[in-house]
């Protein structure tokens, strides 16, 4: 999904509705702003509410008495104990709100317009025209403006107000005389509007145009709600007649009484309203109080990415292509393009399918491409990667004993991280069941570089991979993880399974503990019905209770791990996590090892399916830190090909470092691997290069690995090095 053109980015940002307005502020003909009204007077604040108001009526006054509502047949609240009585909060606003005053800036005079008759009509057209420049001249035969209104049950102090705001505008009134002919008028004013209670023939209901050039006529309105909005109309196109500006352009939609906004109301209960025709202050903040305050935001809702920026979709996009367009790029913008998880729950969530992700993906790209990716974002994420895949862990073999295999067993980069044992246990356990042979390879599917930008990466990943694979014979591919899975669907084809659906058929060990479980679905089994439906189905046949969260399935959240936020910005994944696991006081259970170490990392209980089919079932396992799991995808290698291939390894010598728990937890948070730290010390003995303080025999040195230098302090104890402090930053010491 890319954001390239001014055209693509529109395309976008139609699909995200937020910004149409409520079903009753649609269904007003004045498109009086109803949710803002009622969030106004729900706090009190009945100034606000009636400058709310007053903005989009032009007798204010007048037609908080007389509105028919039309709103309340499109309310959503009207299923749910009935429909908010607008018309008493309208009252409300205009009798216990005080007029906010406002600096207005003299307008420029420009064209002249006539009106003929002051009825409710009449008078919004001439106080709209004036607003926007015209000299107005108002026509009417009766001794006092105000027409219809006159004969309505109405207080004439309310007319009167409303009068009172006309002419202000600077709208002259000539009553008792009776006007000419319009086409007398004409001649005299650049545009004359007849408003005396009936159209003039072949008027357009929407426009007011009428076949005589510069005469506009309306009339027989049904309610005084009409004939309002119809008067606005009319000075938009008198306006524009008057400017020669297009009288037509943009007006497509509005008569429109409908929109697409989305509210989900099923999170609402039945409240009966509250406020009568005239309601006190006390009963109309009651009243105000019931409205759903409807906006869509479902996205919002269960992201905690797309909650934490308080925004909606369309903001963002609209900032990301902002952003693609400056030459270096916006920090702001960076941290936000940086932090999403790149799950797609927000197109499962949104109801015209947005995928907010997708954008943000193809933003990646074109950053890492055009070298406005700041270098920091991804880069330890991505080594992380090179070291999985690197010959330190990367290894595949044919099944002990075999020259060929009919499949081949993929467990990915995480799962031997965290849980090695398990990963061995699982494998032998597929070699026991299953006839053909089973092939191994424990590697990284390169998602990793894909969620980074670094397309060059993932394409020789995928080639690393591919050829690894095609040596091996091709075999049938089965994953544990599901992000593997579409990962390597996309490389390999379709020979491909989950490790869930052989258990299934071969059939299952002995279960050593059967827990009450909350599911966790992966956010990398989106749209793989079949994968989440066969852990279901094993759960069951181990007697684990299982209990679904409000967000699983397809629009289960991402835990934190997805799209590297946990590396690029640790506050976001942080809230990821715990919106995951925040209200929830019983095991996750996961089939993804970033979800099971996010959780547990956080204090949840967890567990990994695997870990509770082939593992001890503990679901309090602490979380391996960064270094221990590059240390055990490492010793997995060395492990697997020594007890099962009989492959004689070479002995591993490793400089003996200690330090504190406080210190692990600072490494851990700022990124430090331990193989980082023994670089710089063996640099520093090897070359005599570091500073000592002789009384204490503390050391100090430093190293460049990549980008990053590292600074070290660190003192000798017994037959290895105690750290006391680490710390690194992007300089380069010359």
């Amino acid at each position: 999904m890319d954001i390239l053109s001014k055209d693509q980015l529109l395309e976008l940002e139609d699909r995200c509705i937020q910004e149409k307005p409520p079903a009753a502020m649609a269904a007003c003909p004045l498109r009086v702003d109803c949710r803002s009204l009622c969030m106004a007077v729900k706090d009190g604040n009945f100034d606000v509410a009636r400058s709310i108001y007053s903005k989009s009526v032009p007798l204010p006054h007048s037609l908080s008495y007389l509105c028919d509502m039309p709103c309340t047949s499109a309310c959503l609240r009207k299923d749910l104990g009935g429909a908010i009585q607008m018309r008493g909060l309208e009252w409300a606003a205009m009798q216990y709100g005080k007029p906010i005053s406002r600096r207005m800036l003299p307008v420029r005079k420009g064209g002249t317009a006539a009106i003929v008759g002051a009825g409710p009509f009449g008078l919004t057209a001439a106080s709209e025209l004036a607003k926007k420049g015209l000299s107005v001249t108002v026509f009417e035969q009766e001794t006092n403006p105000g027409g219809s209104l006159r004969r309505a049950k109405l207080p004439q102090a309310a007319l009167e107000k409303d009068l009172e705001l006309i002419s202000k505008t600077g709208v002259v009134f000539c009553c008792g005389e009776v006007a000419e002919v319009p086409a007398i008028l004409s001649g005299q004013y650049d545009a004359v509007l007849v408003a005396a209670g009936k159209a003039l023939p072949d008027a357009d209901p929407v426009t007011m145009v009428t076949p005589e050039e510069g005469i506009f006529s309306g009339g027989g309105f049904t309610s005084l709600v009409e004939a309002i909005a119809a008067g606005k109309r009319a000075a938009n196109t008198i306006d524009r007649y008057v400017k020669h500006v297009s009288i037509t352009a943009g007006r497509e939609r509005e008569m429109d009484r409908d929109t697409t906004l989305f509210v989900e109301t099923s999170y609402f209960d039945p409240v009966e309203p509250l406020a009568s025709e005239f309601p006190t202050k006390d009963d109309a903040i009651g009243e105000a109080s019931r409205c759903l305050d409807c906006q869509c935001m479902e996205c919002a809702k269960g992201c905690a990415f797309i909650a934490h920026f308080k925004r909606y979709p369309k903001l963002y996009l609209r900032e990301i292509y902002n952003n693609l367009s400056i030459a270096l790029g916006n920090h702001t913008s960076n941290t936000m393009i940086n932090a999403c998880a790149l799950c797609s729950q927000c197109e499962v969530i949104c109801p015209n399918g947005l995928d907010l992700g997708a954008a943000i993906q193809s933003a990646r790209d074109i950053m890492v491409k055009n070298k406005k990716m700041p270098p920091s974002a991804f880069e330890f994420a991505v080594d992380d990667m090179r070291q999985a895949n690197s010959d330190h862990s990367f290894f595949f073999r044919h099944q002990p004993g075999s020259s060929e295999s009919r499949y081949l067993f993929f467990p990915g980069c995480q799962l031997g991280a965290s849980a090695p044992s398990v990963v061995q246990k699982t494998y032998e356990h597929l070699c026991d069941v299953l006839d053909g042979g089973v092939a191994f390879m424990h590697g990284c599917c390169g998602v990793m570089a894909k969620w980074a930008g670094e397309a060059t990466l993932f394409e020789e990943t995928n080639r690393q991979l591919k050829t690894a694979w095609q040596s091996l014979g091709s075999p049938i591919v089965i994953t544990s993880c599901p992000t593997c899975r579409k990962t390597l669907t996309e490389l390999f084809g379709g020979d491909i399974t989950d490790v869930w659906d052989v258990l299934l058929e071969t059939g299952l060990p002995p279960l050593q503990r059967a827990l009450p479980v909350t599911m966790h679905d992966a956010c990398g089994a989106r749209y793989l019905e079949g994968t989440r439906e066969a852990v279901r189905e094993l759960l069951g046949q181990l007697g684990c209770e299982v209990h679904e969260p409000f967000y699983s399935g397809d629009r289960t959240p991402c835990c934190g791990y997805g799209g590297l936020v946990q590396f690029s910005n640790s506050e976001i994944a942080s809230e990821m996590t715990e919106f995951c696991i925040g209200d929830i006081d019983e095991t996750r259970l996961t089939y993804c090892m970033g979800c099971r170490d996010r959780f547990s990392k956080a204090g949840a209980r967890a567990i990994h399916l695997l870990e509770l089919i082939f593992g001890d079932g503990d679901d309090n396992r602490g979380a391996p830190g960064y270094s221990l799991r590059q240390d055990n995808r490492e010793q997995l290698r060395r492990d697997m090909l020594t007890t099962l291939w009989h492959e004689k390894q070479e002995a591993l010598m490793k400089l003996k470092l200690t330090y504190d728990d406080d210190l692990a937890d600072l490494l851990e948070q700022r990124l430090i691997l331990e193989d980082d730290v023994r670089e710089v010390i063996e640099q520093a003995l090897e070359t005599g290069q570091f500073i000592e303080e002789m009384k204490s025999g503390l050391r100090i040195a430093h190293k460049l690995i990549g980008n990053v230098t590292y600074w070290v302090f660190f003192a000798p104890e017994d037959d290895g090095w105690r750290v006391r402090r680490a710390y690194s930053h992007r300089m380069e010491i010359r």
